[in-house]
């Protein structure tokens, strides 16, 4: 027999195995077709716009941290970051994120009490903002601030309190004259060249404002601090899940190495009502 004539018969022998398999391989592929992608998880990131930091900056420092939460929920984790708090303000409005790291705790409390958010972990030590003047000040206790100039960064959370402070003394409006500035390193170069008498910070630009030897006249109510905070669409088993892995990060390497970038020593869980009485606090 020949070439010619054996070809079309090894063809059909290829083939038929082929043919014969085609409708079980096209199931196989629908199948494969059928499972579901992994929805994302939008992780938020609010740094509290009182200090300078880029987008990209923030991307990086918060990239563990998200491979953290990333494998505990076993689902992909998309980080935006928002420097300023005005944009996170809006963008939390649309209701688009499933967690949100935030610095700004207000935002993050009123979120909690009118969106039902649940509160996750709070960082372990408490927001106490500060009251600074010069070492050579004659400011050195409350009664002494009386009359005098007062700065404070603009609508932030660190400025809720030093009211809350001043209200809690029983300073009125006209006992003080209070000035406003967008960056907190605005207010402590403020009292450093005698621009205010006094200025409200938050305990970062406090705690080195202190460590050169200058005066830290008073301290806010402990409020709790930098906080993650999760969507009303996990349930209890997941946020449990979530608080859990969190908590746990100081005590693995991998787990420091999430926490190192963002300055946080460790979490601790955290409560929907702590956020809920802060809010009764500053009058929000």
């Amino acid at each position: 027999m020949s070439h010619a004539k054996l070809a079309p018969m090894a063809l059909a022998a290829f083939l038929l195995p082929a043919l014969t398999l085609g409708p079980a391989a096209g199931n196989a592929f629908a199948e494969i077709k059928k499972v579901p992608a992994k929805e994302p998880v939008y992780f938020a990131i609010n740094e509290g716009a009182t200090t300078q930091v880029t987008v990209a900056e923030l991307a990086e420092r918060y990239a563990p941290l998200a491979k953290s939460i990333e494998r505990t929920l076993n689902r992909p984790v998309h980080v935006e970051v928002y420097p300023e708090t005005a944009r996170f303000r809006t963008e939390l409005e649309r209701a688009r994120f499933d967690i949100i790291f935030g610095k700004t705790v207000n935002l993050l409390a009123a979120a909690i009490r009118d969106k039902q958010f649940q509160a996750v972990v709070k960082t372990k030590n408490p927001y106490v903002a500060g009251f600074i003047a010069r070492k050579d000040s004659p400011i050195k206790s409350q009664a002494d601030l009386r009359g005098k100039t007062i700065m404070m960064p603009a609508k932030v959370f660190t400025t809720k309190l030093g009211e809350a402070m001043l209200r809690d003394l029983g300073f009125k409006e006209k006992d003080v004259m209070i000035r406003y500035t967008r960056l907190q390193e605005v207010v402590a170069f403020s009292v450093e060249t005698g621009l205010a008498d006094v200025g409200v910070v938050n305990p970062t630009v406090k705690r080195e404002w202190k460590d050169k030897g200058n005066l830290v006249v008073l301290e806010t109510k402990p409020v709790p601090n930098w906080t993650i905070i999760a969507s009303p669409k996990f349930d209890a088993e997941t946020v449990e899940r979530l608080r859990a892995t969190l908590v746990g990060l100081k005590d693995t390497e991998q787990g420091m190495q999430a926490l190192k970038p963002i300055s946080v020593p460790e979490f601790v869980a955290a409560a929907n009502v702590e956020y809920v009485d802060l809010l009764k606090y500053i009058g929000e």
